[in-house]
């Protein structure tokens, strides 16, 4: 039985409203259940009848039912294991174990990209000049400078040039004699470059004047120049070869000849050749040099000639190791003075060994010679000697030395040495009392043998181009075996020099000289026959100098000179004092 539903609508104001009765929503649902249990009711029936018909059918003989498949079941033969077991030792021996560390490089993640290398490019040439010329003056003892060089410009086949020098002094010193002097210097110069050689040649001319002023003039007076007037003068030319040859199988050489002739006022003059050799090639690994002088000069006086010839041989080894090095050789003399002829042998030994790094370098070394006196040579020590000197030469036995050299940084070096030697006929000047109508103002050479020990030493700087810095000196000890002093020989030199380079815009440059005491053979009496002498002591001196340049531009540039800055009235040779406080100002400049 159905239940019956009630439905209520509304509607009025705004919208409408419905209503159902929660009675008949339940009936609604039981009535859907029973129709659902109704058919599968149903279905049931008709299942069970299906069978029974099928049993009936079959009389219920056969109930076995046929799936057709394709599957096919087996078994598998079964594995037998024969062996005997083994027990193993998982712990394995390992022989001849070897431990080192396998580097492998590490390499980024990123790649870099190569750089191109910088070219480097030549420095630009400096500008060559074809002259230059200085040109001075100083107004307190009236002295003229010039010089001059004029030259050629950069070439490889060739390089010339010449030089000239003008410098002179016109006044007299308080008490003395004339003391002007003359200096005039003159060259002429080439290079002829090849493959493997340099050709040079040069020609050298000089003439001195200078006067024998050592004398009172409140004694002697005596107003004309000519009567204290000397004068040298030199004509020298040179001829030179050098090969360069790099491979050390070939022998290098160097071959110098040189011819001069040397005049003065009184006829004196003197002419010399000399031929020097060096040859150089390698031994295995050692360098041999092979040197050769012949020396012959010819000297005419007013009242001699003298004539010497000098031949030496000089072979020696130069070895090298990674902080060592040695030359060791013989040196083979003959000396032919005026017919006597001389054998000597000298030993010839230099080595140096390096302790650190060019720090402390120590050196040793034996060396020996024949020392020539010449009219040149003995004239360009002391100008105013006699003309009619006596000549001899000095035999140096031998000269032992020992020192220690270094750089105590990239700046400053330093070199300290003790020598001793041993010379036969050592020279010394004295003044020349002999003639007696003479004003005793000239000098003559006399000898003795004589053993001299030797102290120097030097110190080095330089910072950059800025500042150089020079000190050395020099103690000697001199013992003459006759003579009772080692005249005019000094028993200690100490020099100073200093240059300062502001922006290579302002130049100062300083030195200082200072030399020891010395000793004179001076007069004390005399009469009709006999001169007497004495030694006398000579104080030692100093003399500074400072300059001072300022370049304007690259053409331009300007100079002051202070000389003897002390104003020291000083004596280096005896009778002959110095000039006191000077200066001269100049300039400098490029004309093409």
């Amino acid at each position: 039985m159905l239940n019956s539903v009630k439905i209520e609508k509304k509607t009025g104001g705004w919208g409408n409203t419905s209503s159902i009765t929660s009675s008949s929503v339940t009936e609604n649902a039981a009535l859907d259940k029973r129709k659902r249990m109704l058919r599968w009711l149903f279905v049931i029936v008709l299942l069970f009848g299906y069978i029974v018909a099928t049993m009936a059918q079959t009389g219920m003989n056969d109930i076995n039912f046929q799936a057709e498949s394709e599957f096919q079941p087996t078994i598998k033969d079964a594995i037998k294991f024969a062996d005997v077991p083994e027990i193993r030792d998982t712990v394995k021996r390992i022989n001849n174990t070897t431990y080192g560390i396998a580097s492998n490089p590490l390499f980024p993640k990123y790649e870099v990209a190569p750089i191109k290398p910088a070219k480097m490019q030549n420095e630009p040439l400096s500008k060559l000049y074809r002259s230059l010329i200085k040109v001075g003056y100083g107004p307190i003892y009236n002295m003229p400078y010039g010089e001059l060089w004029v030259n050629s410009l950069r070439s490889r086949e060739e390089a010339y040039g010449a030089h000239y020098k003008h410098f002179s002094s016109m006044s007299h010193l308080k008490n003395t004699g004339y003391s002007g002097f003359v200096d005039n210097e003159a060259e002429i110069f080439g290079k002829k470059f090849y493959k493997k050689h340099t050709l040079s040649g040069e020609f050298n001319y000089k003439r001195n004047r200078v006067h024998y002023y050592g004398f009172d003039t409140t004694i002697n007076h005596i107003t004309d120049k000519n009567y204290t007037k000397q004068y040298y003068q030199l004509f020298e030319p040179v001829v030179r070869l050098q090969s360069h040859y790099t491979d050390s199988n070939k022998i290098n050489h160097d071959i110098r000849l040189a011819y001069y002739n040397l005049g003065d006022f009184y006829n004196s003059s003197e002419n010399n050749i000399k031929l020097i050799t060096e040859l150089s090639t390698y031994i295995n690994k050692e360098h041999l040099h092979v040197k050769v002088l012949a020396d012959y000069y010819n000297h005419k006086q007013q009242k001699d000639t003298i004539n010497d010839f000098i031949f030496s041989l000089n072979p020696y080894f130069e070895a090298n190791g990674k902080k060592w090095h040695a030359d060791l050789g013989l040196n083979a003399t003959v000396d032919a003075f005026n017919g006597n002829t001389k054998f000597y042998f000298y030993p010839q030994l230099n080595a140096h060994y390096d302790v650190y790094e060019n720090i402390i370098v120590p050196y040793i070394g034996a060396s020996g010679g024949l020392i020539k006196n010449s009219f040149r040579s003995l004239s360009n020590e002391n100008p105013f000697i006699n003309p009619n000197v006596h000549y001899a030469n000095t035999h140096n036995k031998y000269n032992v030395f020992g020192g220690l050299r270094g750089n105590l940084s990239s700046s400053t070096s330093y070199d300290a040495k003790v020598s001793y030697g041993q010379y036969d006929s050592l020279h010394f000047f004295v003044v020349d009392y002999s003639d007696l109508t003479q004003l005793d103002n000239k000098y003559k050479v006399i000898y003795d043998n004589t053993s001299l020990l030797n102290v120097s030493g030097q110190v080095k700087y330089q910072y950059k181009e800025k500042i150089h810095f020079i000190a050395k000196g020099n103690y000697y000890l001199y013992s003459p075996k006759n003579l009772e002093r080692a005249f005019h020989k000094p028993d200690f030199d100490i020099t100073l020099s200093a240059i300062y380079n502001l922006k290579s815009k302002i130049i100062i440059k300083g030195d200082v000289f200072v030399i020891g005491n010395q000793w004179a053979l001076t007069k004390v009496g005399e009469n009709s026959e006999f001169v007497f002498t004495e030694s006398k002591l000579l104080n030692n001196l100093i003399d500074a100098n400072l300059g001072a340049e300022y370049r304007y531009s690259k053409m331009l540039s300007f100079f002051l000179k202070f000389n003897n800055i002390a104003n020291m009235r000083y004596e280096r040779w005896e009778k002959y004092p110095t000039q006191r406080f000077n200066f001269m100002i100049g300039l400098s400049f490029i004309p093409f």
